[in-house]
Protein backbone atom coordinates (compact mmCIF):
# COMPACT_ATOMS: atom_id res chain seq x y z
CA UNK A 1 0.00 0.00 0.00
CA UNK A 2 1.74 3.12 -0.67
CA UNK A 3 1.36 6.14 1.45
CA UNK A 4 2.25 9.13 0.97
CA UNK A 5 2.13 12.48 3.39
CA UNK A 6 -1.04 14.51 2.73
CA UNK A 7 0.53 17.93 1.78
CA UNK A 8 2.24 17.09 -1.30
CA UNK A 9 -0.23 13.98 -2.81
CA UNK A 10 -1.39 14.89 -5.76
CA UNK A 11 -4.43 12.88 -6.71
CA UNK A 12 -4.48 12.23 -10.81
CA UNK A 13 -6.56 13.83 -13.26
CA UNK A 14 -9.99 12.00 -13.19
CA UNK A 15 -10.81 11.26 -17.07
CA UNK A 16 -13.43 12.61 -19.10
CA UNK A 17 -16.68 11.00 -19.18
CA UNK A 18 -20.24 10.16 -21.27
CA UNK A 19 -18.30 11.80 -24.68
CA UNK A 20 -21.19 11.01 -27.19
CA UNK A 21 -23.76 10.13 -24.76
CA UNK A 22 -27.27 11.47 -23.83
CA UNK A 23 -26.72 10.48 -20.21
CA UNK A 24 -23.79 10.12 -17.73
CA UNK A 25 -23.38 9.22 -14.18
CA UNK A 26 -21.40 10.30 -11.20
CA UNK A 27 -21.29 8.56 -7.92
CA UNK A 28 -18.57 8.04 -5.46
CA UNK A 29 -15.62 5.62 -4.68
CA UNK A 30 -17.69 3.57 -2.52
CA UNK A 31 -19.97 2.30 -5.65
CA UNK A 32 -17.28 0.13 -6.43
CA UNK A 33 -17.80 0.44 -9.71
CA UNK A 34 -15.79 -1.83 -12.48
CA UNK A 35 -13.15 -0.71 -14.74
CA UNK A 36 -15.39 -1.77 -17.95
CA UNK A 37 -18.01 1.25 -16.79
CA UNK A 38 -15.33 4.22 -17.01
CA UNK A 39 -16.16 5.54 -19.81
CA UNK A 40 -20.07 6.28 -18.22
CA UNK A 41 -19.23 7.04 -14.99
CA UNK A 42 -17.22 9.68 -13.23
CA UNK A 43 -16.10 8.85 -9.95
CA UNK A 44 -15.15 11.14 -7.30
CA UNK A 45 -12.78 10.06 -4.82
CA UNK A 46 -13.19 10.33 -0.65
CA UNK A 47 -9.63 10.09 0.18
CA UNK A 48 -9.21 7.72 3.55
CA UNK A 49 -6.28 8.62 5.99
CA UNK A 50 -4.28 6.90 8.66
CA UNK A 51 -2.87 9.46 10.76
CA UNK A 52 -1.27 12.29 8.02
CA UNK A 53 -0.93 9.45 5.41
CA UNK A 54 -3.54 8.94 2.51
CA UNK A 55 -4.02 5.52 1.53
CA UNK A 56 -3.49 5.21 -2.51
CA UNK A 57 -3.61 2.42 -4.51
CA UNK A 58 -5.14 -0.51 -3.34
CA UNK A 59 -4.15 -4.04 -4.80
CA UNK A 60 -5.46 -7.32 -2.86
CA UNK A 61 -2.39 -7.29 -1.16
CA UNK A 62 -2.46 -3.82 -0.39
CA UNK A 63 -6.02 -4.04 0.66
CA UNK A 64 -5.37 -7.02 3.12
CA UNK A 65 -2.54 -4.77 4.78
CA UNK A 66 -4.77 -2.02 5.39
CA UNK A 67 -7.24 -4.21 7.14
CA UNK A 68 -4.29 -6.11 9.14
CA UNK A 69 -3.62 -2.33 10.63
CA UNK A 70 -7.23 -2.03 11.34
CA UNK A 71 -7.15 -5.50 13.31
CA UNK A 72 -3.85 -4.23 15.05
CA UNK A 73 -5.72 -1.06 16.26
CA UNK A 74 -4.62 1.50 13.93
CA UNK A 75 -7.58 4.22 12.99
CA UNK A 76 -8.09 5.16 9.40
CA UNK A 77 -10.59 8.52 8.85
CA UNK A 78 -12.48 10.02 6.33
CA UNK A 79 -13.57 13.47 5.69
CA UNK A 80 -16.64 14.86 3.90
CA UNK A 81 -16.11 15.33 -0.02
CA UNK A 82 -16.03 19.12 -0.31
CA UNK A 83 -18.70 20.49 -3.34
CA UNK A 84 -15.86 21.56 -5.18
CA UNK A 85 -14.73 17.59 -6.08
CA UNK A 86 -18.63 16.85 -7.74
CA UNK A 87 -18.01 20.16 -9.30
CA UNK A 88 -15.14 19.10 -11.20
CA UNK A 89 -16.44 15.59 -11.43
CA UNK A 90 -19.87 17.34 -13.28
CA UNK A 91 -17.71 19.69 -15.37
CA UNK A 92 -15.89 16.63 -16.74
CA UNK A 93 -19.36 14.91 -18.07
CA UNK A 94 -19.42 15.22 -21.74
CA UNK A 95 -22.90 13.76 -22.19
CA UNK A 96 -26.37 16.24 -22.30
CA UNK A 97 -27.76 15.45 -18.85
CA UNK A 98 -25.57 13.90 -15.63
CA UNK A 99 -27.14 11.42 -12.84
CA UNK A 100 -25.45 11.71 -9.65
CA UNK A 101 -26.28 9.20 -7.10
CA UNK A 102 -25.49 9.46 -3.52
CA UNK A 103 -25.50 7.44 -0.31
CA UNK A 104 -28.30 8.70 2.12
CA UNK A 105 -27.93 12.37 3.35
CA UNK A 106 -28.00 11.12 6.93
CA UNK A 107 -25.10 9.07 6.79
CA UNK A 108 -22.84 11.57 5.01
CA UNK A 109 -22.64 14.70 3.75
CA UNK A 110 -22.05 13.35 0.03
CA UNK A 111 -25.68 13.91 -1.18
CA UNK A 112 -25.25 17.76 0.20
CA UNK A 113 -22.50 18.29 -1.43
CA UNK A 114 -23.57 16.87 -4.90
CA UNK A 115 -26.91 18.96 -4.66
CA UNK A 116 -24.75 22.45 -3.99
CA UNK A 117 -22.23 21.47 -6.80
CA UNK A 118 -25.17 21.01 -8.94
CA UNK A 119 -26.80 24.67 -8.48
CA UNK A 120 -23.41 25.67 -8.97
CA UNK A 121 -22.82 24.51 -12.58
CA UNK A 122 -26.10 25.52 -13.39
CA UNK A 123 -24.91 28.71 -12.40
CA UNK A 124 -22.37 28.22 -14.23
CA UNK A 125 -23.56 27.12 -17.39
CA UNK A 126 -26.81 28.97 -17.27
CA UNK A 127 -28.83 25.55 -17.45
CA UNK A 128 -29.64 22.47 -15.46
CA UNK A 129 -28.10 19.75 -16.25
CA UNK A 130 -27.49 17.63 -13.26
CA UNK A 131 -30.08 15.41 -11.45
CA UNK A 132 -29.25 14.46 -8.03
CA UNK A 133 -30.79 11.08 -6.39
CA UNK A 134 -30.14 9.74 -2.71
CA UNK A 135 -30.56 6.05 -3.38
CA UNK A 136 -30.82 5.23 0.13
CA UNK A 137 -28.73 2.43 0.32
CA UNK A 138 -24.77 2.46 -0.05
CA UNK A 139 -21.66 0.23 -1.19
CA UNK A 140 -22.91 -3.02 -2.60
CA UNK A 141 -26.44 -1.57 -3.08
CA UNK A 142 -25.04 1.63 -4.44
CA UNK A 143 -23.16 -0.10 -6.80
CA UNK A 144 -26.33 -2.56 -8.10
CA UNK A 145 -28.28 0.80 -9.18
CA UNK A 146 -25.25 2.47 -10.51
CA UNK A 147 -24.47 -0.63 -12.66
CA UNK A 148 -28.15 -0.90 -13.58
CA UNK A 149 -28.16 2.97 -14.72
CA UNK A 150 -25.10 2.65 -16.22
CA UNK A 151 -26.12 -0.15 -18.80
CA UNK A 152 -28.68 2.28 -20.06
CA UNK A 153 -26.56 5.26 -20.35
CA UNK A 154 -24.10 2.95 -22.58
CA UNK A 155 -26.77 2.68 -24.85
CA UNK A 156 -27.41 6.10 -25.09
CA UNK A 157 -31.15 6.22 -23.04
CA UNK A 158 -32.15 9.68 -22.54
CA UNK A 159 -32.16 11.43 -19.29
CA UNK A 160 -36.04 10.27 -18.42
CA UNK A 161 -35.47 6.85 -18.78
CA UNK A 162 -32.56 6.34 -16.72
CA UNK A 163 -33.81 7.95 -13.92
CA UNK A 164 -36.76 5.93 -14.27
CA UNK A 165 -35.20 2.69 -13.67
CA UNK A 166 -32.95 4.08 -11.35
CA UNK A 167 -36.03 5.03 -9.19
CA UNK A 168 -37.92 1.53 -9.53
CA UNK A 169 -34.03 0.17 -8.47
CA UNK A 170 -34.04 2.18 -5.26
CA UNK A 171 -37.37 1.09 -4.18
CA UNK A 172 -36.09 -2.67 -5.24
CA UNK A 173 -32.66 -3.30 -3.92
CA UNK A 174 -32.18 -4.96 -0.83
CA UNK A 175 -28.61 -5.11 1.06
CA UNK A 176 -27.92 -7.26 4.29
CA UNK A 177 -24.83 -8.19 5.79
CA UNK A 178 -23.03 -8.86 9.48
CA UNK A 179 -19.65 -7.11 10.97
CA UNK A 180 -17.18 -8.63 12.66
CA UNK A 181 -17.18 -6.12 15.27
CA UNK A 182 -18.97 -2.88 16.17
CA UNK A 183 -16.28 -0.58 17.31
CA UNK A 184 -15.78 0.79 13.54
CA UNK A 185 -18.88 1.79 12.84
CA UNK A 186 -19.22 3.27 16.28
CA UNK A 187 -16.49 5.66 15.94
CA UNK A 188 -18.61 7.33 13.03
CA UNK A 189 -21.43 7.97 15.46
CA UNK A 190 -24.20 5.59 13.75
CA UNK A 191 -24.34 3.42 16.78
CA UNK A 192 -24.02 4.34 20.36
CA UNK A 193 -20.51 3.48 21.39
CA UNK A 194 -21.45 1.44 24.50
CA UNK A 195 -23.63 -1.25 23.20
CA UNK A 196 -21.43 -1.73 20.44
CA UNK A 197 -18.87 -2.23 23.29
CA UNK A 198 -20.98 -4.50 24.84
CA UNK A 199 -21.85 -6.52 21.76
CA UNK A 200 -18.00 -7.07 20.71
CA UNK A 201 -17.29 -8.38 24.34
CA UNK A 202 -20.12 -10.94 24.32
CA UNK A 203 -18.68 -11.99 20.66
CA UNK A 204 -22.44 -11.31 19.19
CA UNK A 205 -22.59 -10.33 15.17
CA UNK A 206 -25.73 -8.28 14.16
CA UNK A 207 -27.13 -9.07 10.59
CA UNK A 208 -28.69 -5.74 9.14
CA UNK A 209 -30.31 -4.56 6.29
CA UNK A 210 -30.48 -1.53 4.32
CA UNK A 211 -32.90 -0.69 2.19
CA UNK A 212 -34.83 2.48 1.19
CA UNK A 213 -33.11 4.29 3.94
CA UNK A 214 -33.59 2.67 6.38
CA UNK A 215 -31.43 -0.14 8.73
CA UNK A 216 -32.82 -2.39 11.12
CA UNK A 217 -31.49 -5.52 12.78
CA UNK A 218 -32.76 -8.96 11.04
CA UNK A 219 -30.91 -11.29 13.36
CA UNK A 220 -28.00 -12.02 15.87
CA UNK A 221 -25.34 -14.22 15.22
CA UNK A 222 -22.11 -15.58 16.98
CA UNK A 223 -19.99 -17.81 14.85
CA UNK A 224 -19.09 -17.19 10.90
CA UNK A 225 -21.35 -20.49 10.34
CA UNK A 226 -24.19 -18.65 12.20
CA UNK A 227 -24.52 -14.92 9.87
CA UNK A 228 -24.20 -17.73 6.86
CA UNK A 229 -27.39 -18.98 7.55
CA UNK A 230 -28.58 -15.70 8.77
CA UNK A 231 -27.96 -14.49 5.36
CA UNK A 232 -28.68 -17.13 3.32
CA UNK A 233 -32.46 -16.95 5.33
CA UNK A 234 -32.65 -13.28 4.23
CA UNK A 235 -32.44 -14.43 0.23
CA UNK A 236 -35.29 -16.93 0.59
CA UNK A 237 -38.21 -14.89 0.00
CA UNK A 238 -36.49 -12.67 -2.17
CA UNK A 239 -38.69 -11.97 -5.98
CA UNK A 240 -37.66 -12.37 -9.56
CA UNK A 241 -34.28 -13.28 -11.22
CA UNK A 242 -31.34 -11.25 -9.19
CA UNK A 243 -28.20 -9.22 -9.62
CA UNK A 244 -26.29 -10.29 -6.95
CA UNK A 245 -23.15 -8.71 -5.53
CA UNK A 246 -21.80 -10.60 -2.60
CA UNK A 247 -19.37 -7.94 -0.31
CA UNK A 248 -16.60 -8.43 2.01
CA UNK A 249 -13.85 -6.78 3.77
CA UNK A 250 -11.00 -9.01 3.81
CA UNK A 251 -13.22 -12.11 3.90
CA UNK A 252 -12.94 -14.01 0.78
CA UNK A 253 -13.12 -17.31 2.09
CA UNK A 254 -16.60 -16.02 3.59
CA UNK A 255 -17.81 -14.60 0.78
CA UNK A 256 -17.37 -17.44 -1.57
CA UNK A 257 -19.31 -19.54 0.87
CA UNK A 258 -21.80 -17.46 1.03
CA UNK A 259 -22.36 -16.95 -2.80
CA UNK A 260 -22.60 -20.64 -2.79
CA UNK A 261 -25.33 -20.52 -0.74
CA UNK A 262 -27.21 -18.38 -2.36
CA UNK A 263 -26.59 -20.24 -5.41
CA UNK A 264 -28.71 -22.53 -3.94
CA UNK A 265 -31.40 -20.52 -2.28
CA UNK A 266 -31.55 -17.49 -5.02
CA UNK A 267 -32.47 -17.78 -8.85
CA UNK A 268 -29.47 -15.98 -9.64
CA UNK A 269 -29.23 -14.19 -13.26
CA UNK A 270 -25.94 -12.36 -12.49
CA UNK A 271 -23.51 -12.50 -9.39
CA UNK A 272 -20.11 -10.56 -8.96
CA UNK A 273 -17.63 -10.68 -5.34
CA UNK A 274 -16.67 -7.68 -4.51
CA UNK A 275 -13.70 -6.58 -1.60
CA UNK A 276 -14.44 -3.49 -0.22
CA UNK A 277 -12.34 -0.54 -0.51
CA UNK A 278 -11.04 1.57 2.57
CA UNK A 279 -13.79 3.86 1.97
CA UNK A 280 -16.22 1.52 3.23
CA UNK A 281 -14.00 -0.51 5.43
CA UNK A 282 -13.26 2.23 7.79
CA UNK A 283 -16.78 2.10 8.98
CA UNK A 284 -16.95 -1.71 8.71
CA UNK A 285 -13.92 -2.79 9.71
CA UNK A 286 -12.31 -6.02 8.38
CA UNK A 287 -14.21 -9.53 8.43
CA UNK A 288 -17.60 -7.33 6.81
CA UNK A 289 -19.26 -9.58 4.76
CA UNK A 290 -23.11 -9.29 3.16
CA UNK A 291 -24.82 -9.18 -0.35
CA UNK A 292 -26.89 -6.73 -2.29
CA UNK A 293 -29.82 -8.43 -4.56
CA UNK A 294 -31.69 -6.59 -7.06
CA UNK A 295 -34.23 -8.05 -9.78
CA UNK A 296 -33.63 -7.29 -12.99
CA UNK A 297 -36.16 -6.80 -15.81
CA UNK A 298 -36.85 -9.28 -18.68
CA UNK A 299 -34.31 -7.40 -21.11
CA UNK A 300 -31.41 -7.28 -18.38
CA UNK A 301 -31.14 -10.72 -18.53
CA UNK A 302 -28.78 -12.68 -20.90
CA UNK A 303 -28.38 -15.95 -21.79
CA UNK A 304 -23.93 -15.50 -20.71
CA UNK A 305 -24.97 -13.78 -17.14
CA UNK A 306 -25.17 -16.96 -14.92
CA UNK A 307 -21.22 -16.66 -14.54
CA UNK A 308 -19.57 -15.77 -11.45
CA UNK A 309 -17.45 -12.72 -11.05
CA UNK A 310 -14.74 -11.33 -8.98
CA UNK A 311 -14.59 -7.79 -9.80
CA UNK A 312 -12.35 -5.31 -9.30
CA UNK A 313 -13.28 -1.88 -8.47
CA UNK A 314 -12.19 1.64 -10.23
CA UNK A 315 -9.56 2.81 -7.65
Amino acid sequence: MELSPTAPAQRARPPLVGAGLRCALVTGNGALVPPELAATVGIVDLPVRIGDQEIDGLSDAELHRFYARLRAGETPETSATPPGEFLEAFRRCQAEQVLCLTIPARFSGMDDSARLAARMLAEEEGRERVTVIDTGTAAAGLGLITRAAARLCSAGAELAEVVERTERAVDEVRMFGALEALEFVARSGRINSLLAGISDSLHVRPVFRLSNGQTGRVALARTPSGVLSALEKTARDLPGRLWVLVFHADAPELAARLEARLRETCDLARCETIALDPVIGTHTGPGAIGYAALPLREDEITDDSNGAQRVEPVR
